[in-house]
């Protein structure tokens, strides 16, 4: 799809392009929220999506992988693609970076006009923003998963651009697109899921229950695993190819910075 550059804006250098694919795990069901995305330059999107569609064979050649359809039958093709994502060349460039927010600390009416779209949206911003900061060379096509919601996505990426501009941030117009996407049809967005779903299966307490589903807790050890991460309850650095944030709600004394 070609680029069109907004009036008066000289369209971007394909090299500096990175996509951004951002999911989220269970807003009302659990007291920890997770927030991911994973970020890849655009020009590796090619390779990288080859690599997964070989690393899911021969045991789910089709369908969606997601966190809630882990299965014991398709276990070995989901450690592949979890693999492929920490070790493999063609995913070397893509990192994946989190943001944890515990729902207790929430204060909807306080701060968000009584709207939980508000505080999500505010989450949104805050781990887009993240990208940003860490990738200061680069420019941006964000692709949050796609929900219902009375906010366009358009609207997502000026108040991003706005943000980076009040920040100092030199780039113009740092990011360029910002469209919904369908899991289904996005791998990447499959593999944001899978791993969001094992910081929450740790956090929220799931790996311990007596009830755990023994593939779920398979790939939750198995994620923290390739990533090295002994626990998930203490925040990682804050660059690398997998990091969480445990995002510190401080009333009234502005938004802490990572």
């Amino acid at each position: 799809m070609a680029i069109i550059a907004r009036a008066g804006r000289e369209p971007p250098d394909p090299a500096l392009l990175s996509d951004i694919y951002i999911d989220e795990s269970s807003q009302t069901k659990h007291r920890f929220l997770v927030l991911g995305g994973i970020i890849i330059p655009t020009l590796q999107l090619k390779v990288a999506l080859a690599e997964i569609a070989k690393c899911r064979l021969p045991e789910l050649p089709f369908g969606e992988m997601k966190w809630n359809k882990i299965s014991t039958g398709k276990l070995d093709a989901y450690r592949r693609v979890i693999d492929a994502f920490f070790y493999s060349d063609a995913l070397k460039p893509a990192h994946f970076h989190s943001l944890v927010v515990d729902t207790h600390q929430l204060d909807h009416h306080a701060y968000n006009e009584g709207s939980r779209e508000i505080g999500f949206n505010k989450e949104i911003y805050q781990l887009a923003s993240k990208f940003a900061r860490n990738y200061r060379g680069r420019l941006f096509h964000c692709y949050p998963d796609h929900r219902d919601t009375s906010q366009r996505p358009e609207d997502l990426r000026d108040i991003l651009n706005h943000g980076r501009r009040k920040a100092g941030d030199t780039r113009e117009w740092p990011f360029r697109r910002c469209h919904f996407r369908c899991s289904k049809q996005t791998p990447l967005l499959q593999i944001t899921d899978l791993l969001i779903g094992a910081i929450a299966y740790h956090l929220n307490g799931h790996i311990h229950s007596a009830d755990a589903s023994p593939p779920k807790v398979a790939i939750a050890k198995h994620v923290m695993d390739r990533a090295g991460v002994k626990n998930p309850a203490i925040d990682t650095s804050i660059s690398g190819k997998f990091t969480i944030w445990h995002r510190r709600l401080r009333p009234r004394m502005g938004v802490p910075r990572r």
